[in-house]
């Protein structure tokens, strides 16, 4: 399906330019809202997404996946994003620009990255595994999380640590979460 939208997209279909944005809006704009501060800058840096690719839909390769390419020029916009802010960079701020600049990594090395973070996220107990999905992947707070799970804020912010401080020890970065999280978003709406 992917193939046959990048092949209508490059032809100048407008109504597949909708459908793609339709479909895959929601997944970039959770993508970016992750790495900027503002709900205006998120939606500001997901529709440039979209406007580049519609700028070089003519250049765009059938043979990679429309969420490799959404993904590859998400990345773009979130550096040009970060790097046209007045303001001090922090070393975080500084390491997460490196990172969106680097090589753009294969469409097999990010599936097994995200094989990868599967299987790592099994290896904790449930109950943890539940409070970091429900904070990283549904974006729900602390103590939404506390009230559903009946538990302290606290306890939740505890479990959180525990399950990043485990994925840190075994080489999982931020930005390989949230790509992971826009594959969980995908795979459930599939589901469902």
């Amino acid at each position: 399906m992917s193939s046959n939208l990048i092949i209508r997209l490059r032809a100048g279909d407008d109504s597949c330019f909708k459908e793609i944005y339709d479909l895959y809006h929601f997944k970039v704009f959770c993508f970016v809202k992750k790495y900027t501060s503002q709900l205006a800058d998120s939606e500001d840096v997901t529709q440039n997404v979209f406007i580049h690719l519609w700028k070089y839909r003519t250049k765009l390769d059938p043979q990679v996946s429309l969420e490799a390419i959404l993904f590859k020029s998400s990345k773009q916009e979130i550096s040009r994003w970060y790097k046209k802010q007045n303001r001090i960079f922090s070393v975080e701020d500084d390491a997460l620009i490196r990172e969106l600049d680097s090589k753009t990594q294969s469409e097999e090395e990010v599936s097994l990255q995200m094989e990868r973070i599967e299987y790592l996220l099994d290896k904790i107990p449930a109950k943890r595994r539940k409070i970091f999905s429900l904070h990283k992947f549904e974006d729900r707070s602390y103590k939404e999380i506390a009230e559903e799970m009946e538990m302290s804020p606290g306890a939740v912010a505890n479990q959180i640590s525990k399950t990043l401080q485990f994925l840190k020890k075994n080489s999982v970065h931020n930005h390989e979460l949230y790509w992971f999280a826009l594959f969980f978003v995908y795979q459930t709406e599939l589901v469902l």
